[in-house]
């Protein structure tokens, strides 16, 4: 048994594209060898990126490629589900890893900021950010990659929109001029890290008619792809559905992009025909490229390996993609020996690693290596006999410390060269277990070989979870616990499993997670990255509460949900901490699970003598065998995404409100994609009804104040589209009807908004809100047909300017006026009083609602 400090470069995705498998995906792998060309391209968040030129230069060009994305989009809506900023974040990295698969993307970088939404404004970006941490950031990750090339999606101007796609073209620019100076960020230097200065820097969104200097046409076709790269690449793009439903549109080409150069360190001309032009990009040009000079045995080292390439190349066939393994085992025998050779010169060594790593995956790829570590309950055994094929597959649950499974793992050769396994490894948290074996008989083709290893999680295993984290979505940059983690989309799998082999008698492997079996019936099954979590996990609902000062009795009922994660069950007792003076009903529960995820809910009635308006804290605790757990997780999982598992503590807190709000208000909500919006206005005192198909078709609307419809419920509720004009008549009478969030895509003005032609603004904008009084922030967004937006440099300019085109009448000509909530989860009002929308914003919340206010006049019904 061998114990397994380290791990391997690359890690074989489980669901890897048929693309990249068999004689394309090798041809693929040929074109990479061929060539030491490298870009990185920066964006601001997922879904910005040039996909179908990065389509193009990685699978037709064969350059590595670098996606450095500045934030996850924390801060978008969601079209998928419920989940809002750091799970959203962790949804949109997961997509875009998704889509970075068709891209051709070889590693994923992020900075440490948060997207905070919706800017106009480069100052506003920098200001928030920090305008040298995004710098440092960049930087570092330059230092890291070592790209030749660099492509900004943005140019840093106005062109460019949204603040934070200017500080992504900015900063794009700043980080080309300093990367390569020592002395800029001298910590990093300390830390490992060597100065990079990349060759040549180029920014997009170029017009024709503007001064360019690269023309390129994702939309040609790929015989290798059967189709063309632009295409390709929106197929990728469709998978970040959070943010554009899972839409697809090919297109037929051409589809021209124009580049400029805007800096460079080689000579080319002014129009150019490929982004490494004046860059010798061979294998031979390799110490040209870093401006080194070479070594007087680097013609015959390097040539080596260039023949090999050569070789390999000559030697492919559709028939038999691993016709090319006997060259490409010569080719990754003489990329090692150079890299022994060149150890001394820590660029030309670190190009070399890379050729490497891309000789070991053009190895495992031509042979058409199968290999797969399942985890499965300890003892389990696989279905035997005549109906094996019919039986339900060996599932399996997270693991908690101290657990044991078993590894399930198989190796199969697909290619006509034998190979020789020499055994496999399987990495976890601070061990490993396996090593080197004998007596393998060699593998031929379509053989396969099966191993059963047995692991324990050791008892003092971390969770899974992100390597980032923030105490309050107000925080504009993630705090990162893990420093080997920094800047990657996520940590690595907890368990790894390499299988080890020797081809042509030269050694190789592969690297893949251990993964278990989740049903999804009917569906079939997924297949999962084995995570560790805790035995127990607590959850409370609400994580924010308030208590209108106002009400003589004064209580918070508290939810707790557990999640026994335990194989052999638990039993304990759950309890609440509290301030000082309250008194919780009950004051404990007990609790008990005989299997991992079974789940209770409970529910207490805190009584609260005494508020006042600052927070306050309700922590649960469970208590098993004399073991406190006081930490619960979302779940974050959706189609084709890995699962994630956000962690927080089992904690409420609670705030004393300042709110007078009319007695018996009654609002009608139609939920969308899910949010806590009525959570939060029933702590009001609001009564809340949910609903459904039936209500809209036939209910009296009439009875309810207030009509909202959830995020994006015109985009998953039918039923809402089929009853709109139920809601419109509504609105005629005199009710109130707020809309959140919805994209064009879903919602059309002229046709489901009341009142598609101009109307009174300023009264508009006070019957539309004044049912729930004082909303917690209310901006000016955007007008419909008309690009006014609101300054957001504070709220005293926000409500000068807004008086100011009130005054002008400037907000009276647009047919639907689209304005931005701002409201904590659990706070729906702030402060008691109406609010002139626009002319006194209070204090912004923790939680960003796009608001679209349907209603033709105030109401008659004498409420406010």
């Amino acid at each position: 048994m061998a114990i397994v400090f380290g791990c391997v470069a690359t890690i074989v995705a489980s669901d890897s594209l048929p693309q990249d498998r068999g004689a394309s995906g090798t041809w693929q792998k040929l074109l990479k060898l061929r060539t030491i060309a490298s870009v990185m391209h920066t964006t601001a968040h997922p879904d910005d990126e040039h996909g179908g030129l990065l389509a193009m230069l990685s699978r037709g060009e064969g350059a590595r490629l670098s996606l450095l994305t500045l934030n996850r989009g924390e801060a978008g809506d969601n079209a998928i589900g419920s989940e809002l900023f750091d799970a959203l974040g962790l949804i949109r990295t997961e997509e875009l890893l998704r889509a970075d698969q068709y891209y051709g993307v070889d590693q994923q970088y992020f900075t440490t900021v948060i997207d905070y939404g919706f800017s106009k404004r480069l100052e506003e970006a920098l200001v928030k950010w920090g305008r040298e941490n995004v710098l440092r950031d960049v930087v570092r990750v330059i230092r890291i990659e070592r790209p030749l090339v660099l492509i900004a999606r943005f140019q840093g101007n106005e062109r460019d929109g949204h603040g934070n796609h200017q500080t992504a073209g900015l900063i794009t620019q700043e980080a080309y001029r300093v990367a390569g100076d020592p002395n800029v960020f001298p910590e990093q230097i300390k830390d490992g890290l060597r100065p990079w200065q990349p060759l040549k820097l180029y920014m997009g969104g170029v017009r024709e008619n503007e001064d360019w200097t690269i023309r390129v046409d994702p939309a040609i076709y790929s015989p290798w792809l059967g189709d063309s790269y632009a295409n390709f690449a929106r197929a990728g793009l469709s998978y970040q559905r959070s943010q554009n439903g899972g839409r697809n549109d090919p297109q037929p080409g051409p589809a021209y992009g124009y580049y400029k150069r805007l800096a460079s360190n080689v000579s080319g001309p002014a129009k150019e025909s490929g982004f490494f032009d004046g860059i010798d990009t061979s294998i031979m040009g390799l110490f040209a490229a870093v401006k080194h000079a070479a070594p007087a045995n680097a013609p015959a080292l390097l040539g080596a390996i260039q023949r090999e390439v050569d070789a390999a190349i000559g030697a492919f066939t559709l028939q038999d993609p691993s016709a090319s393994v006997p060259a490409l085992a010569r080719g990754l025998t003489a990329t090692r020996d150079a890299v022994q050779q060149f150890s001394s010169d820590a660029d030309a060594a670190y190009m070399l690693r890379l050729k490497e790593q891309q000789f070991v995956d053009a190895i495992n790829t031509a042979l058409g290596i199968d290999f797969t570590a399942i985890a499965q309950p300890t003892g389990a055994a696989e279905p035997t006999g005549p109906a094996a094929a019919f039986a339900p597959p060996l599932t399996m649950d997270p693991v908690v410390p101290g657990q044991s499974f078993d590894v399930r793992l198989r190796l199969t050769n697909r290619g006509s060269i034998d190979v020789e396994p020499m055994g496999f490894t399987i990495l976890f948290p601070g061990a490993g277990m396996g090593g080197a074996e004998s007596g393998f008989p060699p593998l031929k083709r379509d053989q396969t070989i099966t191993r059963a290893l047995k692991a324990t999680v050791p008892s003092n295993s971390s969770f899974t979870r992100p390597h980032f984290t923030r105490p309050s979505v107000i925080e504009n940059r993630y705090t990162v616990v893990d420093s080997g983690s920094l800047h990657r989309p996520a940590v690595p799998p907890a368990f790894l499993a390499t299988a080890h082999y020797r081809v042509n008698g030269v050694r190789s492997d592969m690297t893949v997670p251990v993964t278990r079996r989740e049903a999804q019936l009917p569906y079939g099954y997924a297949m999962r990255e084995l995570a560790i979590v805790p035995a127990l996990a607590v959850n409370v609902s609400p994580r924010q509460g308030i208590v209108p000062l106002s009400l003589a009795s004064k209580r918070v009922r508290v939810q707790v949900e557990l999640t026994n994660n335990a194989p052999s069950g638990s039993q304990g007792q759950l309890a609440l901490k509290l301030p000082a003076g309250w008194k919780s009903e009950p004051a404990a529960i007990p609790f008990a699970f005989a299997r991992p995820g079974e789940k209770s809910r409970h529910q207490f009635t805190v009584s609260v003598p005494a508020i006042e308006n600052r927070d306050y804290t309700i922590d649960a605790v469970a208590t098993v065998n004399g073991q406190q757990f006081q930490e619960g997780y979302d779940v974050i999982e959706h189609r084709d995404l890995e699962t994630r598992y956000l962690y927080h503590a089992a904690t409420a807190r609670v705030r004393g409100i300042d709110v007078k709000i009319a007695p018996g208000l009654k609002v009608g909500y139609i939920m969308g994609v899910g949010d806590e919006v009525p959570a939060g206005i029933a702590q009001l005192g609001v009564q809340v009804q949910m609903l459904n198909a039936q209500d809209l078709a036939s209910a009296d609307l009439g009875t309810f104040d207030a009509i909202m419809t959830g995020t994006r419920a015109y985009a998953v509720r039918e039923d809402l589209k089929t009853y709109n004009q139920r809601l419109l008549d509504y609105v005629k009478n005199g009710g109130n009807m707020i809309a959140l969030y919805n994209t064009p895509a879903e919602f059309h003005p002229n046709k489901l908004s009341p009142s598609p032609r101009a109307h009174d603004a300023e009264r508009d904008h006070e019957g539309r809100l004044r049912r729930l009084g004082r909303a917690a922030r209310i901006e000016i967004l955007q007008r419909v047909g008309q690009g006014l937006h609101a300054d957001d440099r504070d709220a005293r300019s926000r409500a000068a300017a807004a008086d100011r085109r009130m005054a002008d009448g400037d907000l009276r000509q647009g047919p639907l006026h689209v304005l931005r909530l701002r409201v904590s989860p659990a706070v729906a009002v702030r402060r008691s009083g109406r609010l002139p929308v626009a002319r006194q914003p209070a204090v912004a919340g923790e939680e960003r609602l796009e608001v679209t206010a349907c209603t033709s006049r105030p109401s008659a019904r004498g409420r406010g």
